[in-house]
């Protein structure tokens, strides 16, 4: 949580005095933040949820995948991402990243089947994807896009904003996001019936609420991920940080990627590097080796570094479950042993995205902060010029 004070208090402390902790019944401080996040991103329908992972398995429940279908997920993303699939009954295929450590639109394509519906680009450590190239994939291939931007809220892709641009998008608001509430998520989309199934999903009575409502083919045995009025009041407050946090984390990216280029490093493929968050700045290596005396370096200088490859469940290898095909607490709910998913013969190996672990080996990202003052980046700046002497 990069910043909480005072103007959080005050919202929370007048909700605890209207005593509104429950959405439904008035319009509250999650119909509110709703609101305000479709506008701030250009969609037309917004649901708050109880996490990013919950976000996602209910938008992939409004694009109606599930049992018979793969989805596509990248080697590089936060294990969720993968088993919101799984939770949808549809099967996750794994493919490659790129230099930019994002969802190489290549792969994907050679990863395609018959049975693939969907693809999730994840906007990873604030990243964004080759959206066009993806899209263009997609729209060959008449594939469903949902957009992961759980790690990169706020951000955008050349002027659009990251979960606007599939079909559906999700976004976490945990503690380590650009904008949180301790824990929480969204869903978004600008198509009527997906945004339907999805609210069910999120919300096992959700028809209840509006009893005018008359969609059988909506009133299926959904979940209960409702956000509570106190997370929509700490985000409402959150919300207008964010776009000061944003710029001065893009300002302070910029100016150390051009000292890392001085020093003679290379920046890892940024796919739009004036409308991105710009939570990490990142640089590739030849090597691992050189990577990791890069990394080594900074820390001895006052800055920080960390390889991809070293974050455990952001790596597909460190996926266990996945891995195991040991998609649910029974093996009679097991994705990977439904009927309808036997032809998809989908088969997991550790080698399986050698490209990936080769690039996640040779990258380093340099986590930005908002509270970084000039004398700071500084400081970062003569940090990398001293790694970078460091190289193998």
């Amino acid at each position: 949580m990069y910043r909480i004070g005072d103007l959080e208090l005050r919202r929370v402390e007048r909700l605890f005095r209207d005593g509104g902790l429950f959405r439904y019944g008035r319009t509250g401080e999650c119909e509110r933040f709703e609101a305000s996040w479709a506008k701030h991103l250009g969609v037309k329908y917004a649901r708050m949820t109880t996490s990013g992972t919950s976000a996602l398995y209910c938008a992939l429940v409004g694009l109606k995948v599930g049992p018979g279908d793969e989805v596509i997920v990248p080697a590089c993303t936060y294990m969720a991402t993968a088993l919101a699939v799984l939770a949808a009954g549809a099967i996750p295929v794994v493919a490659d990243v790129d230099e930019s450590i994002t969802l190489c639109a290549e792969d994907v394509e050679r990863r395609l089947s018959p049975h693939t519906k969907a693809i999730i680009p994840v906007h990873m450590w604030g990243l964004p994807c080759n959206m066009k190239a993806l899209m263009r994939v997609a729209r060959r291939h008449k594939l469903l896009v949902l957009e992961d931007a759980c790690q990169a809220v706020g951000g955008a892709y050349e002027g659009r904003m990251l979960g606007s641009i599939g079909h559906a998008g999700a976004f976490s608001f945990n503690f380590y996001k650009n904008i949180s509430s301790g824990e929480g998520g969204a869903f978004v989309t600008s198509n009527k019936a997906v945004f339907g199934r999805a609210s069910v999903a999120s919300d096992c009575c959700s028809f209840y609420w509006n009893p005018e409502q008359k969609k059988e083919d909506e009133q299926f045995a959904g979940q209960n991920f409702r956000a509570p009025e106190v997370s929509g009041a700490i985000l409402n407050a959150q919300l207008r940080r964010l776009d000061g946090m944003l710029e001065k984390m893009g300002a302070h990216k910029r100016q150390l990627l051009e000292a890392g280029r001085a020093a003679g490093l290379t920046s890892i493929i940024n796919n739009s590097l004036q409308h991105e968050c710009a939570s990490n700045l990142g640089f590739i290596f030849p090597h691992e080796a050189s990577a990791r005396a890069f990394a080594d370096g900074l820390s001895g200088n006052g800055a920080s570094g960390f390889l991809p490859i070293d974050t455990g469940r952001h790596v597909y290898t460190r996926w266990d479950p996945i891995m195991r095909k040991q998609g649910a607490h029974h093996p009679d709910m097991n994705p990977y042993n439904f009927p309808s998913n036997r032809k998809l013969n989908v088969t997991y190996t550790m080698d399986m995205c050698s490209d990936s672990l080769d690039i996640m080996s040779r990258a380093v990202l340099i986590p930005m902060h908002p509270d970084n003052t000039q004398a700071r980046v500084r400081k970062m700046a003569e940090a990398i010029r001293k790694a970078a002497d460091k190289r193998q």
